[in-house]
């Protein structure tokens, strides 16, 4: 479900001339939450958002791709840069982060580093020169440590 809101949400931000950075899908209440988070090189404002928001509720609505209410959150990835894929890491390798995790590694859940290497399942994280491997699935949420 996740792949197919993505993809089509991608394709309609760029048509609209902005960077689809990327989707979190959870449950709010009774309702499901979507927040979409777009980029461009000179910034986002609240008028991009409020385009796009208008531009993906008229798709949502049109293409019926929920059948329960949903709740729809357009955003930046802001000045501390959510971090959502291997692309994300990649651009920000060796710049500082912090990760919070859905389950402990090392007896711990949060971590703030240097993100060293970025393979296909993992992330290597330097913590204070201890280095840590962070599997992708096992990363509730990543930004930068600005």
């Amino acid at each position: 479900m996740k792949e197919k809101v993505s993809e089509l949400l991608r394709n309609l931000v760029s048509s609209m001339q902005y960077d689809f950075w990327g989707l979190n899908i959870s449950q709010q209440h009774n309702s499901i939450k979507l927040t979409l988070y777009i980029d461009k090189e000179d910034g986002i404002k609240i008028d991009d958002c409020e385009k796009v928001s208008k531009q993906t509720t008229l798709l949502l609505d049109t293409k019926k791709i929920f059948d329960s209410d949903y709740i729809l959150e357009v955003s930046s990835p802001g000045l501390d840069r959510i971090l959502m894929t291997k692309d994300h890491f990649k651009k920000y390798k060796n710049e500082k982060i912090k990760i919070k995790l859905k389950w402990l590694v090392n007896n711990r859940k949060n971590f703030k580093g240097i993100i060293k290497e970025v393979q296909k399942d993992h992330i290597l994280i330097d913590v204070n020169k201890e280095l840590f491997e962070i599997k992708y699935d096992s990363i509730d949420s990543a930004r930068l440590n600005t």
